[in-house]
């Protein structure tokens, strides 16, 4: 298992944490910081829809999740490109392995 812990800073922070599995499929994330969401489960549920993610597009459609959302102070696009860039990072070592 692969930790990796990310601070992006925006408007507001935000903290990524991901566990990425031997063989890049997240296992588990967490996003948090000083940002606010509504409604308010929807980060939650976004996080729920990562886990087992394996695939750039698994995780894009995982986003939609938030698509009904509003998060303060947060470039989601840019959230979710950190997410797919770690993912891809993951296979890319596991490839030079």
């Amino acid at each position: 298992m692969k930790q990796v812990s990310l601070i992006l800073r925006y408007n507001k922070t935000v903290k990524l944490d991901v566990l990425l599995s031997e063989n890049c499929v997240i296992k588990d994330i967490i996003i948090s910081g000083d940002f606010f969401a509504y409604p308010e489960d929807a980060i939650e549920r976004l996080e729920s829809r990562i886990r087992e993610c394996s695939s750039r597009v698994c995780i894009e459609e995982a986003f939609k999740e938030l698509v009904n959302t509003t998060i303060l102070g947060v470039n989601v696009e840019d959230l979710k490109n950190r997410v797919i860039l770690l993912l891809e990072d993951c296979k890319k070592s596991q490839n030079n392995s």
